[in-house]
């Protein structure tokens, strides 16, 4: 059992009061993060908007996953995530009032939900909103978008804001996009790369090539997180990458204050009747 927190830094929440997400028809309650959080020893988890979240409305999740931070303290974090086409004032609102009041701690950007061009004025907000708050940016990446989602996209968008942290959702998801995630995480100081979608042999590379204070473990779904976990079993990894990439990178990264659970006590707590 690791003695470091374990630190899910990807997982998607839709509104609660809808059944499924209105782009990718899936969604879950904070109930069930909690129950798979517990069941898979995950200490935190930060939460986002589905990608289906595209007007205002958005705002509504965003108040959920702030309420869940309330409910779980040390254990549940948020991140805002806001359509650009809605527009400048309304995107520096609402991720301003999500940092400042909310206490999220990055923001994501959605290429292939939203249909942003990454290197398009209405993302520039994005980062620019972000810069002014102090906070990383997340962006989709890999073939599902493209070519919007494409890594490579992102170079200008690198050395515009060379102070900004990028992480790359899925490090590009799959083969040569991953690939070239990992080329532009060895070049670029800002750019982290986020585990979920990608295969163990890529994030195996990407450890040996950006070093494991580059990733970051995340699942996306509580159905992936024994999948996401076991990855990071499988490359090779010593106990010091796997306290970095399981966790310790995302508290560093985000300003995390973790709530360690202690595991031991969790088993040995008798079963309610």
């Amino acid at each position: 059992m690791a003695d470091y927190p374990v630190v899910n830094g990807h997982h998607h929440l839709g509104n609660e009061d809808a059944e499924t997400d209105r782009t990718f028809e899936w969604s879950e309650s904070v109930e069930q993060v909690i129950d798979a959080m517990d069941e898979n020893k995950v200490d935190a988890t930060i939460l986002q908007p589905l990608g289906g979240e595209t007007d205002e409305s958005v705002s509504e999740v965003h108040d959920q996953i702030y309420q869940a931070s309330q409910d779980y303290p040390g254990r549940i974090f948020g991140t805002a995530a806001v359509n650009p086409h809605l527009g400048t004032e309304f995107v520096h609102e609402e991720i301003t009032r999500c940092v400042q009041e909310l206490d999220f701690k990055f923001v994501k950007l959605h290429t292939l939900a939203w249909g942003v061009d990454p290197t398009s004025d209405i993302a520039y907000d994005v980062y620019d909103a972000c810069v002014e708050n102090d906070v990383p940016v997340m962006v989709h990446t890999g073939p599902h978008g493209m070519p919007f989602s494409v890594p490579g996209m992102y170079m200008d968008v690198a050395d515009d804001y060379p102070d900004l942290p990028i992480i790359f959702a899925h490090m590009g998801g799959a083969y040569t996009l991953t690939q070239e995630a990992i080329q532009m995480a060895a070049r670029w100081d800002n750019i982290y790369l986020d585990t979920t979608l990608a295969m163990n042999m890529y994030i195996r590379r990407a450890m040996e090539r950006v070093g494991a204070e580059k990733l970051l473990m995340a699942a996306e779904h509580s159905s992936n997180i024994p999948v996401a976990l076991e990855k990071i079993n499988c490359i090779g990894a010593d106990e010091e990458q796997k306290a970095k990439i399981l966790g310790q990178n995302a508290i560093d990264l985000y300003g995390l204050d973790v709530a360690k659970q202690d595991w031991d006590e969790v088993e040995a707590a008798p079963a309610d009747d």
